[in-house]
C-alpha cells in the first residue's frame, strides 16, 4: 500500500480524484469540484487552511481519497475534514474494492499520520456510519460519538402517491389554503434556474433572505462574513458531471417569496439552503410551498432520495421517513490538544442547555432592537 499526500489542488491530483470519484462510494461533498471551490473561496482566504489530501494506492489502483486539512484554532493545530460548515457529510471517498483491505485500515492510518504536518488534536465531524455500501473505516476503528443527525425521504413513483402517503392531511389542506391566499397577490410560479443569470439572481435573493432570518432569530449570520457569501455566489461557476447546482424560487407576481440553493447528484436531491421572505409573507408558509415543488420536481426527474441533510429541525418530521446519526471523533494528541478537547466538550455541554440558548437568543434580539 502506498500513501501520497498533496497540499494543494493540483492538476495531477484533479486527474486522480476525478477518475476515482466517477466510480467510488462517497457523497458529492467529497467531489473535487466542491472541496476545491470551498478551499479557494473560504478555506484559504478565511481560515488559512492547509490541505492534507491523501491518496491511498494499492499497486496501481486508488483505494481511497481522504480529504483532510490542518486548521489553526486557539493556538492549536487541528486535523479535520476539509469543507468546514458548508459541507454536511464528511469522510473519505472509497473505492468499491476498499472492503478487500478494510482490516488493514489501522495500519494504513498509522502510515498516513506519519506523513502529515504535525497536529495537536483530531476533530472529525459529521461522519456517516456507512459510505454507500461500505462501512466508514474512521467510525469503525476510532472512538466516536453521535451528537447530530440527518434526515431524508425515499421518493415514491409519483408526486401524487408520495404526497398523499407521506404528508399529513392537515398539512396538505393548509398548503392548498396558503396557495389560494398567495394567488390573490399575483400569479404564483415555481421557477428552476436554467441559466447562470437566473441562478445568480436566486442566490443573491437567498443570501438576503437567509441573513434576515439569522438576525431575526438571534442566530449568528454566517453570510455576513464576505468569504462565506462569496462561496455561495460563485456556485454559479460550477459545471460538473458529478454535482449539479440547483437553484429554484417560488414567485408571487414579481416577488421571490421563497428561494432554495442546493445540488443534485445521480439519484439524490440535496436540500441545503432554503430561505423565504419575512414580514407579512411569512404567514403564507412560502418556504413549505417551495419545498413541495422541489420534492415534486425531484420525483419528476426520476431521483430516488430527497436529502434534508444535517439538522434536527421539527418540520423535517413532516416530510422524512429516515433519520441517520452522524458521528464525531475528538481525540487529543498533545497537551495543547487536551485543552482544545476540554473547550469543545464545554461548548457542547452549553449547547445542550436550552434555557441558556434561549437567554442568548433573547439577548441578541434585545441588542438588535437597541440599535
Amino acid at each position: 500500500m502506498r500513501i501520497e499526500v498533496f497540499v494543494d489542488f493540483s492538476s495531477e491530483l484533479e486527474k486522480i480524484w476525478r477518475e476515482c470519484e466517477a466510480d467510488a462510494a462517497g457523497y458529492p461533498f467529497q467531489s473535487y469540484i466542491w472541496l476545491s471551490h470551498w478551499q479557494n473561496t473560504v478555506g484559504l482566504p478565511l481560515h488559512s487552511i492547509l490541505p492534507q489530501l491523501i491518496v491511498v494506492w494499492n499497486e496501481k489502483e486508488v483505494q481511497a481519497i481522504i480529504p483532510l486539512s490542518i486548521r489553526r484554532l486557539m493556538g492549536v493545530n487541528v486535523l479535520e475534514w476539509l469543507g468546514g460548515e458548508h459541507t454536511d457529510y464528511m469522510g473519505p471517498l472509497l473505492s468499491k474494492k476498499w472492503k478487500n483491505i478494510d482490516k488493514e485500515f489501522p495500519l494504513c492510518w498509522q502510515n498516513i499520520v506519519s506523513k502529515l504536518v504535525s497536529f495537536d488534536v483530531i476533530h472529525f465531524q459529521k461522519q456517516m456510519e456507512y459510505i454507500g455500501p461500505l462501512l466508514n473505516p474512521f467510525v469503525m476503528s476510532m472512538s466516536c460519538y453521535s451528537n447530530l443527525s440527518a434526515n431524508h425521504t425515499n421518493l415514491k413513483n409519483s408526486w401524487k402517491e408520495h404526497y398523499e402517503k407521506t404528508v399529513k392531511i392537515k398539512l396538505r389542506a393548509d398548503s392548498r389554503r396558503q396557495r389560494s391566499r398567495l394567488a390573490e397577490f399575483g400569479e404564483l410560479k415555481f421557477e428552476v434556474a436554467k441559466d447562470n443569470i437566473t441562478k445568480k439572481k436566486i442566490i443573491e435573493k437567498m443570501v438576503i433572505q437567509k441573513s434576515r432570518r439569522y438576525c431575526d432569530t438571534g442566530v449568528w449570520d454566517m453570510l455576513s462574513v464576505p468569504e462565506n457569501k462569496v462561496f455561495y455566489e460563485k456556485l454559479v461557476e460550477i459545471t460538473d458531471d458529478y454535482i449539479k447546482i440547483h437553484c429554484a424560487a417560488l414567485i408571487v407576481g414579481d416577488v421571490f417569496v421563497a428561494t432554495h440553493v442546493g445540488f443534485v447528484d445521480k439519484s439524490t436531491f440535496y436540500y441545503l439552503m432554503p430561505a423565504h421572505e419575512g414580514g407579512d409573507w411569512e404567514r403564507y408558509s412560502p418556504g413549505r410551498l417551495l419545498l413541495e415543488h422541489l420534492i415534486e420536481w425531484a420525483i419528476q426527474d426520476d431521483l430516488k432520495v430527497f436529502d434534508f441533510t444535517v439538522g434536527g429541525e421539527n418540520y423535517k418530521k413532516d416530510w422524512c421517513d429516515t433519520e441517520t446519526p452522524l458521528f464525531e471523533i475528538l481525540e487529543a494528541v498533545t497537551f495543547k490538544g487536551k485543552i482544545y478537547v476540554i473547550a469543545q466538550n464545554t461548548k457542547q455541554t452549553l449547547k445542550q442547555m436550552p434555557w441558556l440558548g434561549e437567554k442568548a437568543r433573547q439577548f441578541n434580539v434585545w441588542k438588535k432592537n437597541r440599535k
